[in-house]
């Protein structure tokens, strides 16, 4: 790992949105008394992501444009509920981990304790399977959205994929 840079984030990000602006990677360097390598090395990654979103952003909003005014407004409420069913789902898989840490807590708490001949019990056993069902029932949220994520990740839809799917969602969804 490289040494801590004598920047500060509010300077590269200076740096970054003066790039993204036009401005040479040279001439910033020679401003902030850089290298030319370590400024890219720096923003190079950082700036692609940004554009990548921009664009995004832009083809989004003409393909919102080009829809009669009843479907735009269908659009922009649909992507709404998008977003906040996933900052519920956040929550809610964050709320799930929490109480099957809890749960999981208790029970290695309770095993911890017990003998193993109480262990192999009938009730035991069935308690112990309770228990694997209900941290199983609260941990599958989470297990879900980074589901989700991985498949985003693995295969990110473009943008066109993303304007037909939002375009041709059936009005009961929208």
């Amino acid at each position: 790992m490289g040494r801590k840079s004598a920047l500060t984030e509010a300077q590269w990000a200076e740096i970054i949105r003066r790039n993204l602006n036009g401005e040479s990677i040279r001439s910033l360097a020679k401003e902030f008394g850089l290298s030319e390598s370590a400024v890219r090395e720096k923003i190079s990654a950082q700036a692609k992501k940004i554009k990548n979103a921009g664009n995004q952003i832009v083809a989004a909003k003409r393909a919102v444009n080009e829809l009669p005014f009843a479907a735009q407004i269908a659009a922009h409420t649909y992507a709404e509920k998008i977003m906040a069913m996933q900052d519920l789902s956040a929550d809610v898989a964050i709320n799930g981990l929490t109480v099957a840490k809890r749960i999981g807590d208790s029970l290695t708490k309770k095993l911890e304790t017990a003998k193993d001949k109480d262990l192999m019990t009938d009730k035991a056993l069935s308690q112990l399977a309770k228990s694997g069902t209900v941290i199983n029932i609260h941990s599958r949220p989470a297990f879900d959205a980074m589901e989700i994520e991985r498949k985003k990740s693995d295969k990110a839809l473009s943008n066109e994929e993303r304007t037909i799917h939002l375009v041709n969602a059936p009005p009961d969804d929208i």
